[in-house]
């Protein structure tokens, strides 16, 4: 992305120590994630912001908000979500949360912004770029249960607003330009599966 949004939030160490889960279980879940968050973990609320803000702060952008508003909605986002750690009712749909909260605050960002500009300088045609929200929720609860590199490398290919290029994304995932492709074809494959079981 442009402009790598700044973590402002943290939780700190309150003496307890949160179960981990075993190294032999694979991908952490967010489930996981969130339940080490409730007790304090930082290292595993640093983890989610990581999987996380990319999508955040996307969410933001395709609202309508430039790139400084879009950072400071990622991070009152993440805010939020703090506050509402202990009242979440489905960890596994963490990143529906998340845009949720991120639209409604780009909507409230974008509309105060409105109120502060004269009728001829505003923009005319404004529409709502989430046209289908329902599908992109699905998408993105699809992408999280597919986790892992093809998770990370979908982000990358599709939602980062910078576009990055394959050369650029070859050497983030630390594999040949040649390989990108294949893996891509790999992944969208899975998450065609993940979407089919979802839509059962």
């Amino acid at each position: 992305m442009s402009e790598r949004p700044t973590r402002v939030t943290e939780l700190r160490p309150t003496g307890r120590t949160a179960q981990r889960p075993r190294a032999d279980r694979g991908v952490v879940t967010d489930a996981d994630l969130l339940r080490r968050c409730r007790h304090r973990d930082a290292e595993a609320w640093n983890e989610l912001v990581s999987r996380y803000e990319r999508l955040v702060y996307t969410v933001a952008l395709r609202n309508g908000l430039g790139a400084e508003d879009a950072a400071d909605v990622t991070q009152s986002t993440f805010v939020a979500l703090v506050d509402a750690l202990d009242r979440l009712r489905d960890d596994e749909k963490i990143a529906s949360w998340l845009m949720t909260v991120a639209r409604r605050q780009a909507w409230r960002t974008r509309n105060l912004s409105r109120r502060t500009t004269s009728l001829d300088a505003a923009p005319e045609g404004t529409t709502e770029p989430f046209a289908d929200w329902a599908t992109t929720t699905a998408l993105h609860d699809a992408l999280s249960t597919l986790g892992g590199t093809c998770r990370e490398l979908l982000l990358a290919l599709y939602f980062e607003p910078d576009s990055p290029s394959y050369a650029e994304i070859a050497r983030r995932f630390g594999r040949s330009i040649g390989g990108i492709g294949p893996l891509r074809g790999r992944c969208l494959d899975k998450l065609r599966v993940v979407l089919g079981e979802e839509a059962r």
